[in-house]
């Protein structure tokens, strides 16, 4: 009877996993992941005598624990320091760290981690199919399909998933025929959906990273390029039917003060090192940083009013200075160089996939403030995920049942 329950109970944790996935692109009312961390919590308190789990980590795993406590610490302490907002330190810091120690406390194998991921495809997939309708009902603009997040949102969300879709779909060895074929054919769907969806980091991210992945999968060297010159050809097509999309590429270069998009992102870059330079320790505090640029920092020719600086480095700079940009540089030099090693050492699927999913990361933080900022508490759950998963699938991380 307790082996039932223990199944039960540990399903109904991984099926809200399961519709988190299902669901990540709209704003639903429950929390899934806050639901299934909690869940998870009462499940190891409950079985702890009956079925005790024992969770098993390498000294990679620990080091990374060990700078998410000095990345959170920094914060606080800047926080503190700079008469920033608490409230807004648990809601963006805090919060959606859920997700990783939902993974993390969870007894994750292939199977489910494969599925997991597959709930976050198949809605892109299906998302990317409604944008392409609603392009062809005439929404040139910025169709974000049933996503009814901020478009920024879905942008960060392709930066994510993509990279990793397509470098799963490449490699042989790790998932059956018919599964590389579905993924690729996701692919293929979501690239002029992307297209239409006009966010111009994202295309740039991924010309990028997509011939990468390309030249690291395909051992053919003239396959890799021919696979190449079939997606460019095939996306420049798509381009071609979309004139909107041909007048945002061609702003890309643009920052005179006519191209008000790129032109106002140099003023607020400027604003927040001025914001910097002026609270170099602890920065203007978490939640300041509006006021603070409205109030002192703003250009006179600035034409918008906005929260950040869409830029993440700056955002960590000037709100919360050294102190909590110190955190922020730790924690992605370490998944850097932990990924990077695993590859070169491995040369497996899992770390190219991450590691390309990690460049996109960093590409996209560049034009706009997506880790641990105002409005992408889902991104940034999001990451934290995909982060967890790929420490269990490089076996730095286990948790299993103790055999009384």
């Amino acid at each position: 009877m307790q082996n039932k329950i223990y199944q039960i109970y540990e399903n109904i944790i991984f099926y809200c996993l399961l519709l988190y996935g299902l669901t990540f692109l709209i704003d639903t009312k429950i929390n899934f992941v806050t639901t299934a961390f909690i869940l998870n919590i009462i499940f190891l308190f409950y079985f702890r005598k009956n079925h005790p789990l024992q969770l098993n980590y390498t000294k990679e795993f620990k080091y990374y624990i060990y700078i998410i406590i000095y990345f959170l610490l920094m914060i606080f302490l800047s926080t503190i320091l700079s008469d920033g907002s608490l409230h807004n330190y648990k809601s963006r810091f805090i919060s959606p760290l859920l997700g990783l120690f939902t993974i993390i406390l969870f007894p994750m194998n292939i199977k489910r981690i494969f599925l997991l991921f597959l709930s976050f495809s198949i809605p892109l997939f299906i998302n990317a199919l409604l944008i392409i309708y609603q392009f062809y009902l005439g929404n040139t603009g910025r169709p974000t399909g049933f996503c009814n997040n901020h478009y920024m949102f879905l942008a960060v969300s392709n930066s994510l998933i993509l990279p990793i879709i397509l470098t799963l779909s490449l490699h042989k060895s790790q998932l059956s025929k018919k599964i590389r074929i579905l993924l690729f054919f996701i692919i293929l769907i979501n690239i002029p959906a992307v297209i239409f969806e006009n966010t111009r980091i994202v295309w740039l991210e991924l010309a990028i990273i997509f011939p990468l992945i390309i030249l690291f999968s395909i051992k053919s060297k003239l396959k890799a390029i021919s696979l190449i010159i079939l997606l460019a050809v095939y996306s420049l097509s798509i381009f071609s039917i979309s004139p909107s999309s041909i007048n945002r590429v061609s702003s890309i270069p643009d920052t005179n003060y006519a191209n008000q998009s790129n032109y106002e992102r140099i003023l607020m870059w400027e604003s927040a090192t001025k914001m910097f330079i002026d609270h170099p320790v602890s920065g203007v505090g978490l939640g300041n940083y509006y006021e603070e640029y409205m109030s002192t920092y703003r250009s006179p020719l600035s034409r918008e009013t906005q929260g950040h600086p869409h830029n993440v480095l700056l955002a960590f700079l000037s709100e919360t200075g050294l102190l909590g940009t110190s955190g922020y540089i730790l924690l992605f030099i370490y998944l850097y160089y932990y990924t990077i090693t695993n590859y070169i050492r491995n040369k497996d699927a899992f770390s190219l996939a991450f590691l390309s999913c990690l460049l996109a990361f960093t590409i996209n933080s560049l034009t706009d403030s997506i880790f641990c900022q105002l409005g992408y508490k889902g991104n940034t759950a999001l990451f934290w995920i995909f982060t967890g998963l790929y420490f269990i699938l490089n076996k730095h991380l286990t948790i299993s049942k103790i055999n009384n």
